[in-house]
């Protein structure tokens, strides 16, 4: 306790004693033992109530000693179990988990990833996937103040992600890897650059590289297959030296729809791995292209993220233009784009009106909102001279067109004219606004039909922002792309649409989507929904029903032999139906290894400051970490203060106090 609070507490012991003494005693000839006890009572009073103001209370010292964090992530992807090193990795886990060594220096955290990340409860190597960077991404994120090493305990041998040699880790890595670091003699067909959309009779580029690793000079064939029939071949010499080949070819798309391809180089005698020979890939074969125009009265980086956003689907051409310059027809296009329109839009706008031409308009700082609200009426918009900064808000509602949130609620805010929207058409919002931290139901983002136009309206600027934090965060943009398609279809009656890839691989879960809309275009979870798949050459058919999950509707399908298949969707009792076809290659990504990766794990090890362990080194691993100085554990002071007496036991004891001696005086009189 202080001394402050201890003289406090005796002054109060002599104040109280004081002004008991002068109530009951000081100059009372009639004194009795009665009046002592009265005199007690009332010095008990005093004293509790300056104790409670004084508030005495005394200090603790808590000594926490916080141990440093120590990640384990352990590869659970099935090339460790066909690279037979299951047992030993289990080993190796149990081994950390039991040295009590280590557990006592390390808080230990154990964690599986194949194509995730998650807390480590079982292993089981079915992960048909490996991303090898994904731990560090996660580490980064959950622990960004601590110093905490990695052990990551892999073959090295990655499938998707980011390559793990590139990764930006603060603390120290210490892969161990597990399998065998012999290379082998191999050929095998590495990247694989194509367009995957393509037009009727068009010449389409496709480039390839073929890897070879050996020592002796060799001369194999590469041979390109569709539905059998060989359409491309050529003949490649390799060495040790010249161990890399590129294959540049075209092929000639001649019907319409998905058309699926085989590239296949020529086996070596004795090669171990033959399925990393052969790379499958398909090509979308469209009747025409899309005509996008934007028209702009301003110069504005906008109109570039547009363009590149839009273009990025091969199917559609995007041309830029003044409103002051333009004078070609608007109806050679399936989309007018109106960036921050004015009274030189004037006749664009009854153009588009008379030919009944799908539009996006696009406001800002520059837009004349007098001029937009009289030259159409779906909607408007009551603007004040104030500027404000609106942020975006998914709704994860919307049912025109499937969409995916892209964390629009990180993305910069754009900016508009301040005021009141209003719609007198049937809308509905991609985006909502956000104005500072206040979420709102006020459309940011709305797409609507209007007399057989399909129309949408983005209420801001600087939307350029937003592919710079796509990218950040995606490293993809395609904000636009679900937006543009359902924009530049001609067909308003299209209410069925499917989301469907062409080529699935056997081991890969096979998901498609759907999303079936209401004659107002709002999203329909009334109607059923049924998936017919089919396979000519197997007689293979199945029926599924689709479920209903928020915006749309989703089926996973069971496992069923690879094959191409061609499938339908339909809506019972309706007349819309979607049709198609996909292919299942019976290839099992992981199994394309036949041994350890160790170069990038002994990158990622010096470029953190950490060490390299293989098979049979697990003791090394454990000592070097038990006896590493960098990891130390930190003690914590932490001070409490406790108070000398519960405040509710004071306050407690003043009530009894009062009542004795109020009491004793009724009972005798003395009031």
């Amino acid at each position: 306790m202080e001394t402050e609070k201890l003289l406090l507490i005796i002054l109060a012991t002599f104040l109280a004693l004081f002004i008991a003494v002068f109530q009951y005693l000081w100059k009372n000839k009639e004194r009795s033992q009665l009046t002592y006890w009265l005199s007690f009572f009332r010095f008990m009073t005093i004293f509790l109530l300056l104790l409670l103001l004084i508030n005495p209370s005394f200090k603790k010292n808590n000594v926490e000693t916080i141990k440093p964090n120590l990640l384990v992530a352990v590869d659970n992807s099935k090339s460790i179990k066909l690279s037979s090193q299951n047992d030993a990795l289990k080993n190796l886990v149990e081994k950390l988990k039991n040295d009590s060594e280590l557990n006592n220096k390390y808080d230990i955290s154990f964690f599986g990833f194949g194509s995730g990340l998650y807390p480590l409860a079982e292993l089981n190597f079915e992960e048909s996937q490996t991303n090898l960077s994904l731990p560090f991404q996660e580490f980064s994120k959950l622990y960004k103040t601590d110093l905490s090493p990695v052990i990551l305990i892999s073959d090295g041998n990655q499938t998707v992600g980011n390559s793990v040699e590139f990764v930006n880790y603060k603390s120290p890595v210490f892969p161990f890897i597990v399998g065998d670091t012999t290379v082998f003699e191999d050929i095998y067909i590495g990247q694989l650059n194509v367009n995957p959309f393509t037009f009727i009779n068009n010449k389409l580029p496709v480039e390839l590289f073929i890897n070879y690793t050996g020592n002796k000079p060799i001369t194999k064939n590469l041979n390109v297959y569709h539905k059998g029939s060989k359409v491309y071949t050529e003949k490649f010499q390799f060495s040790k030296a010249q161990n890399v080949r590129k294959a540049s070819f075209y092929l000639t798309a001649n019907a319409i729809g998905t058309q699926f391809y085989t590239a296949t180089a020529d086996q070596l005698e004795n090669e171990q791995n033959t399925q990393n020979n052969t790379k499958n890939f398909s090509i979308n074969v469209i009747e025409e292209k899309s005509k996008i125009l934007i028209l702009t009265s301003i110069v504005h980086p906008d109109l570039g993220m547009l363009k590149k956003s839009i273009e990025s689907n091969k199917q559609r051409t995007v041309k830029v233009e003044t409103i002051a310059n333009y004078k070609n027809n608007i109806a050679d296009y399936q989309l007018v784009i109106l960036y921050q329109p004015n009274a030189q839009f004037k006749n664009i706008f009854a153009e588009i009106d008379q030919k009944k031409l799908n539009n996006f308009v696009i406001t800002g700082r520059s837009t004349d909102w007098n001029f937009l609200n009289s030259v159409q009426s779906s909607f408007s918009k009551k603007v004040s001279t104030e500027l404000e900064n609106y942020g975006a808000i998914f709704n994860s509602n919307y049912a025109s067109f499937l969409s995916t949130d892209l964390g629009f609620s990180n993305f910069a805010p754009i900016e508009d004219r301040f005021g009141e929207i209003g719609f007198s058409v049937p809308n509905q919002s991609l985006l909502f606004q956000k104005i500072g931290n206040i979420g709102t139901e006020k459309p940011l983002l709305a797409t609507f039909e209007n007399n057989g136009q399909k129309a949408a309206v983005l209420f801001g600027e600087n939307s350029w922002r937003w592919r710079m934090n796509s990218f950040l965060d995606n490293k993809s943009f395609e904000r636009l792309d679900g937006l543009i398609h359902y924009l530049v279809s001609t067909d308003s009656k299209n209410r069925l649409s499917v989301t469907i890839n062409p080529i699935y691989y056997a081991n890969e879960i096979i998901e498609i989507s759907a999303s079936y809309v209401d004659e107002n275009f709002n999203f329909d979870n009334r109607n059923k929904l049924w998936l017919t798949v089919s396979n000519e050459a197997s007689k293979f058919s199945k029926k599924i029903p689709f479920s209903a999950l928020n915006n749309r509707y989703a089926v996973e399908l069971p496992i069923i032999p690879f094959g191409e298949y061609t499938y339908a969707v339909s809506v019972e009792n309706k007349g819309h139906s979607v049709s198609g076809s996909f292919k299942i290659l019976p290839f099992e990504i992981e199994s394309q290894f036949t041994n350890a990766n160790a170069q990038p794990l002994k990158k990622l090890a010096n470029e953190t400051k950490g060490l390299t362990f293989y098979n049979n080194q697990e003791q090394n691993l454990i000592d070097y970490l038990i006896n590493e100085n960098r990891f130390k554990s930190i003690q914590k002071n932490n001070v409490t203060k406790t108070p000398l007496v519960d405040w509710k036991w004071i306050l407690g004891l003043i009530v009894f106090s009062l009542s004795l001696e109020w009491f004793t005086r009724k009972y005798y009189g003395k009031i």
